[in-house]
């Protein structure tokens, strides 16, 4: 079985099961959490730049589960190589994006009849608009991505269902080219920067809004 290290199989448990998934660089650590009353949906989330902290406990991805998870979408969380236990070594996104195909074919093997999700922050968020066209997956949604700073091309037309966040004093987001975004569903959140300071909970209403749209 391409990816698994270890199977899951009580999906009832929704306190975070620990394991490990085969990567092209060797194990990954990652979690998965499980919705209580849930639909059949995973959705796996990036973390933002390895290289300045980021990791699957990060703040923004704490808060983008809660709300996934109280609306019955189970999250895989994950740490890109050389982050955590991972293993391998920082990939300027090029193995990352690599990482997330191998944490995807894990979660479609594994649970074939669940729908994928994507959600990235920051970097991750560009490490899931890499991916986007070879995992084909019914939703993905992007926090905080880093338009102008990072190459983001024409969005795929195989996803359903396609939406961006960004606050409007975020530094990392060129303005001009999110707003004008072709293909994507722009969310912008007044006051907020780039780490969502003291703006989490708007965060959270976007996020709920997106997730029952």
């Amino acid at each position: 079985m391409a990816g698994a290290l270890n199977r899951i199989d009580n999906k009832n448990d929704t306190n975070g099961i620990p394991m490990f998934i085969n990567g092209p660089a060797g194990p990954l650590e990652a979690a998965l959490d499980c919705a209580p009353n849930e639909k059949t949906v995973t959705a796996v989330l990036c973390h933002p730049h390895p290289q300045y902290g980021g990791s699957m406990h990060d703040a923004v991805l704490q808060s983008a589960a809660e709300v996934l998870l109280a609306n019955g979408v189970n999250c895989l969380r994950f740490n890109f190589r050389g982050v955590g236990d991972s293993a391998g070594s920082f990939d300027h996104g090029n193995g990352e994006t690599d990482d997330l195909l191998a944490v995807i074919n894990w979660q479609r093997e594994e649970y074939p009849r669940d729908k994928l999700w994507l959600c990235g922050y920051s970097f991750g968020a560009n490490v899931v608009w890499r991916a986007l066209s070879t995992a084909n997956p019914q939703r993905a949604v992007l926090i905080a991505p880093p338009v102008g700073m990072m190459e983001f091309g024409p969005a795929p037309d195989a996803v359903e269902h396609l939406d961006a966040i960004a606050g409007d004093r975020d530094d990392f987001v060129d303005k001009d080219k999110f707003n004008d975004w072709a293909g994507i569903n722009s969310h912008v959140i007044a006051g907020a920067d780039h780490f969502f300071s003291a703006g989490h909970e708007d965060l959270k209403e976007t996020l709920a809004a997106i997730f029952k749209s």
